[in-house]
């Protein structure tokens, strides 16, 4: 059971973040079709998040946050990089090293956490799967 907690807190993990960052430079998105973009991710993290609360809580499991310390990191990262202003370009860049960042974790935590059951191993490919289309869909912008 410990391992299922430590991995379905990873994937919940991820899409808190991913919620935070977008939030954070939602503001400073002057192309519209990034800015759709970027809200059609948020909601994709939006659904994880509270899809994974309710498996989580069907298993008796506390969501961890991401702490206020990472939530500040986040915040400081994009208050420095947007200083001057940020372009389109500076925005998906960062918005793509996040991303990575977060896959990153996730194949860690899966590759920790092996004794898990099937379903929630291909609900963790599915969740890099769709990290990965995202990053393809940020491409055009970098």
């Amino acid at each position: 059971m410990e391992q299922i907690s430590c991995i379905l807190n990873g994937y919940y993990k991820n899409a808190s973040v991913g919620i935070d960052a977008i939030e954070a430079i939602l503001p400073k998105v002057k192309n519209e079709d990034l800015s759709k973009e970027l809200h059609k991710q948020m909601d994709y993290y939006k659904e994880q998040k509270a899809n994974l609360n309710k498996q989580m809580q069907k298993n008796n499991i506390t969501p961890e946050s991401q702490g206020t310390m990472a939530k500040i990191c986040t915040d400081m990262t994009i208050a420095v990089h947007s200083i001057g202003g940020m372009d389109t370009h500076e925005i998906a860049k960062l918005m793509t090293e996040g991303t990575n960042m977060g896959i990153i974790e996730m194949v860690q935590t899966m590759n920790e956490n092996k004794d898990v059951p099937e379903n929630i191993k291909r609900q963790g490919k599915e969740m890099i799967r769709r990290e990965e289309a995202y990053i393809e869909r940020l491409k055009p912008y970098l």
